[in-house]
């Protein structure tokens, strides 16, 4: 079933959607609407995701992704937990429902972005700190407290998809100590060429993208809620959670190569 995100939206509570004209480009749409974020951001955690989901559509269409949703993504709080595959993922899956998610640290500084997103509920870990850690997972803590559904990667890097990297155990850790499931997710894109690895300049691979006449697709593959007081440890939840993304995966087929011209 291909789903655009534009038909599974969210209500905010108590804060206005935002307001554009139709008839906009959605680059302005979307600029002007990190422009505004700098003066008055939502106050609610519920109002923030929404924000951000309607931010995430409007990056969506303004790259021409189309999205293949196979499963049911939750209707109550939880734990989404995905493979990594490159700065798509996030903007894909915020675009599906509100979100709070965890990205790396270097976004923050990022012109324009970092302090959007930051007062949107992304919050940022800086790797191999445990302070930084520390501080996001009680920052997931208040969004699950307030009705928010938080988005992990867990594998804490990108790939390009031929696998999963092994797991950070914090996601777990937090489903066991709040009782929330964990939703796991499979991330598929159409072609490799969509995947961001982090040895490879950002700018470089988005004028790619951004010139690109190739595909847009992916595909996110949802399997059924882990409930964590079924697991007796962190390591026992992230185990199922991965094998549970690894058997949910739906690839799409292999491009075949295009005829020399005779």
């Amino acid at each position: 079933m291909n789903v655009p995100s534009s038909l599974v939206p969210a209500s905010a509570v108590g804060e206005a959607p935002i307001a554009r004209a139709p008839s906009a480009p959605p680059f302005w749409r979307l600029v002007a609407s990190l422009w505004d974020l700098r003066g008055a951001p939502p106050r609610e955690l519920c109002a923030k995701a929404e924000r951000l989901r309607e931010l995430c559509e409007l990056a969506r269409q303004m790259h021409l992704i189309s999205i293949d949703v196979r499963g049911e993504l939750p209707q109550s709080p939880a734990i989404l937990v995905s493979n990594h595959l490159g700065y798509i993922d996030p903007v894909v899956l915020c675009s599906l429902m509100p979100l709070a998610p965890i990205a790396k640290h270097e976004i923050s500084d990022w012109a324009l972005l970092g302090d959007a997103l930051y007062n949107l509920n992304v919050s940022f870990v800086r790797r191999g700190s445990p302070a930084s850690g520390a501080r996001v997972l009680r920052r997931c803590l208040r969004a699950l407290e307030g009705g928010v559904s938080v988005l992990n990667f867990p594998e804490g890097t990108t790939s390009r998809g031929s696998g999963i990297l092994p797991f950070h155990l914090g996601a777990f850790w937090l489903s066991r100590r709040t009782g929330t499931p964990i939703v796991p997710i499979g991330m598929d894109f159409e072609t490799a060429d969509l995947c961001w690895v982090d040895s490879e300049g950002f700018l470089p691979h988005y004028a790619k993208l951004c010139i690109s006449q190739g595909p847009r697709n992916v595909r996110i593959s949802v399997a059924a809620p882990l409930y964590p007081e079924h697991y007796s440890s962190d390591l026992d939840l992230c185990w199922a959670a991965r094998e549970a993304i690894l058997g949910v995966r739906r690839p799409f087929p292999a491009r075949a190569a295009a005829a020399p011209a005779s």
